[in-house]
């Protein structure tokens, strides 16, 4: 089914997934907003839990999400049933009085959740499992049930150990296959999905640092610091490009054989052949490719122009 162009949001978003009914729009207040097949707006905004969401994915009919406080120092992971309506939670208030872990408050409507005792840093999903790493915790692999499945130590690489920060997680990705996390530093460990057991373990040679990473089977788009993207394929890094800014998504097209970013005031599509831009007067958080529209920052859509730069 076509999806139209939807109305303008009510927020400031900051990430879009599609799930099963159309697309989840996640707010950077944490605020969470369904999008029918055709473009609707489904109900209003809501607001689980009163802290931004730190990650989210989709796994079936549902959304795992953590949410984190620096401030309050706390931090919560649950999972939301997508068929129900998103339900809006207490104040922020609330939570400097509920500070023990039996009087702790959860996000509205979910189906589970648990405290956090540390800084969740990034989460990955596949069709069944999801994976998470938790600051100077470890590794862990669940079910959609919250069940474990399986965990790891916090990653480390010897060469890196003496960088600042070189060991710090920056992105994890995961697949039917494997569940990888990455290092600032380049380190990039893999993990076999249905074990836990390691498969392989290395560092990337890079001009800078890793900020972030797309995948799509073995497409990678590595976002590194100073603006810079690399397309990194059979262990090799096999083209860098120069962006106005970090970028906030991207998505791979099998049409094309390349990458539609959305990025700093900018779309983008890169490929090993090709480099085009559009320049754009807000900040892109999100593009759909096949439907031919975009999301920026200010919660508006738009139609993907044509014209554009090379």
């Amino acid at each position: 089914m076509a999806w139209g162009i939807p109305d303008n949001l009510e927020f400031t978003p900051k990430q879009v997934m599609r799930y099963f009914d159309g697309h989840i729009v996640v707010g950077v207040d944490g605020e969470l907003q369904k999008i029918d097949l055709e473009g609707n707006l489904v109900g209003q905004p809501k607001k689980p839990f009163p802290t931004p969401i730190k990650s989210a994915a989709i796994i079936d009919n549902m959304l795992i999400a953590t949410w984190l406080d620096q401030e309050l120092l706390l931090a919560r992971m649950a999972a939301i049933d997508l068929n129900n309506d998103f339900q809006q939670g207490v104040n922020r208030g609330d939570l400097r009085v509920r500070k023990t872990i039996d009087k702790s408050i959860h996000p509205q409507g979910n189906s589970w959740s648990h405290v956090l005792d540390a800084e969740p840093l990034s989460l990955a999903a596949n069709s069944n499992s999801f994976g998470f790493v938790l600051w100077r915790k470890g590794i862990y692999n669940l079910s959609v049930d919250a069940i474990e499945n399986w965990r790891a130590p916090e990653p480390s690489w010897k060469k890196l150990a003496k960088i600042p920060r070189a060991m710090e997680t920056v992105s994890t990705t995961c697949d039917e296959q494997y569940y990888e996390v990455w290092s600032k530093g380049g380190g990039i460990i893999r993990f076999d999905i249905q074990s836990g057991k390691t498969v392989d373990s290395k560092i990337i040679p890079l001009d800078g640092y890793l900020e972030g990473v797309f995948k799509h089977g073995e497409h990678y788009l590595l976002q590194l610091n100073n603006s810079v993207v690399a397309i990194y394929e059979a262990g090799e890094i096999k083209l860098t490009a120069k962006l106005s800014g970090p970028i906030n998504y991207a998505e791979w097209s099998e049409m094309n054989q390349g990458w539609h970013i959305a990025g700093w005031r900018e779309l983008a599509f890169i490929s090993a052949k090709t480099m085009s831009r559009t320049q754009l007067s807000e900040i892109a958080v999100y593009i759909d490719s096949k439907s031919g529209i975009y999301l920026c920052n200010d919660g508006t859509w738009d139609i993907i122009d044509a014209q554009e730069e090379e």
